[in-house]
């Protein structure tokens, strides 16, 4: 009987020794956590530009020679192969003659001179523009700079207009409400 007895408190031992292994080999995982679960983290925000063009100036107000700063080439634009355009306006003084200008295209940007001589009264004058082209409806509007030869009594004006399909003829409205049409045509 001793024999016995001397082996069942080794089981015993054996046996309690049992629930703390497989206690011990469970606690090999992640440790455990009191908090709610936590969703995974969502992926940085998409960043996203925003791109604001400088507007036309106002009628009238004076823009510095070295200011114009074009976008990159947006695609073909009728006005960089003509340079000169020629032709007259109406405004009170009565028709004018006027010579246009390109000096530099790029992309949909234009900057331009706006020269023009009134025979009967001998007034001449010239300003320089910038404007934009939309290849999409063929027009093209023009707010004025500064002056390069002012007479007296006489003010800037915008200009916007159409473009021929076949590139012959600029023609559309000086935007002042004392004046009416302009007509222009490649020069040569």
């Amino acid at each position: 009987m001793g024999t016995a007895n001397a082996l069942v408190p080794e089981r015993r031992s054996a046996l309690r020794r049992a629930p703390c292994a497989a206690l011990l080999l469970a606690a090999c995982g992640p440790a455990p956590t009191l908090a709610e679960p936590r969703a995974p983290e969502p992926p940085p925000p998409e960043t996203i530009y925003i791109v604001i063009h400088d507007p036309l100036p106002a009628a009238g107000a004076a823009v510095a020679a070295d200011d114009w700063v074009p976008d990159e080439p947006r695609g073909d634009n009728p006005f960089a192969r003509t340079r000169t355009w020629i032709g007259d306006y109406d405004c009170p003084q009565g028709t004018t003659e006027m010579t246009f200008r390109i000096l530099q295209v790029q992309g949909d940007r234009i900057k331009a001179v706006f020269d023009f001589r009134h025979a009967a009264s001998g007034a001449s004058g010239k300003y320089l523009m910038r404007g934009r082209y939309d290849p999409e409806t063929r027009t093209a509007t023009f707010s004025p700079g500064a002056w390069l030869e002012r007479p007296p009594n006489y003010v800037t004006v915008s200009m916007k207009g159409d473009l021929a399909l076949d590139g012959s003829l600029f023609a559309g409205r000086i935007e002042h409400p004392e004046c009416g049409a302009f007509r222009l045509r490649p020069a040569g």
